[in-house]
């Protein structure tokens, strides 16, 4: 009997579809720092990742889950503050805070396009956010432990290139998203509250989206 093997080089998996989605956040991971270039200059930056989950599914039945990085910072001319204010409908002002806990759970509605990266492979990017038109509550299929476990092996992989990456807030998490039945999943990751943050000053409460 013979047996025929092919050799690929990682994993194929297909991309968001394009569009506009109606999505729950599921996760919020602090990255740490992590080595950027900008403008020729190398530096460490503190990232953050958020994990959104759509009605789409994938090949395996499981709704599509679809994540954005942005540099953890409420700066005025931030892409993460931005971001939030059009999440919400209305600006992150001077001085205010944003829990990034409370991310989680939360709905809007995403602007999904496709996007090729440099080795030619075809990826969904989230290109906007607006507030929720309609109503979800996550699945449940999202793995938080898993998407770390993959973090993990990226930070190791940069790091054997040689560019290391210096992780003071390795494996934090917001909060653990909730399961088909509403509870919060048990989880191996330490629930320590996400980095977020510009000085306080209490934000009003904007029910419709949840921060």
């Amino acid at each position: 009997m013979s047996m025929v093997l092919q050799s690929k080089v990682g994993t194929e998996y297909a991309p968001h579809p394009e569009g506009i989605h109606p999505a729950v956040c599921v996760d919020v991971i602090d990255l740490g720092l992590v080595e950027t270039e900008f403008q020729g200059e190398r530096r460490m930056t503190n990232k953050v990742r958020l994990y959104f989950e759509t009605e789409q599914r994938n090949e395996e039945g499981k709704n599509c889950v679809i994540s954005k990085t942005f540099t953890a910072s409420l700066h005025p001319k931030a892409k993460l503050a931005d971001f939030l204010g059009k999440w919400r409908g209305r600006p992150v002002v001077p001085g205010e805070s944003i829990d990034l806990a409370k991310l989680v759970g939360a709905n809007c509605t995403l602007v999904i396009s496709h996007q090729q990266n440099m080795v030619g492979r075809t990826y969904g990017s989230i290109d906007a956010v607006s507030k929720p038109t309609k109503k979800l509550a996550p699945s449940g299929a999202y793995d938080p432990v898993l998407a770390r476990q993959r973090i993990e092996e990226w930070k190791a992989r940069e790091a054997g290139k040689g560019g290391a990456q210096s992780s003071v807030f390795s494996n934090r998490s917001a909060a653990a998203p909730a399961s088909r039945s509403g509870a919060s999943q048990s989880t191996a990751h330490p629930k320590s509250p996400a980095p977020a943050t510009a000085q306080s000053k209490a934000p009003d409460f904007d029910p419709e989206v949840g921060f």
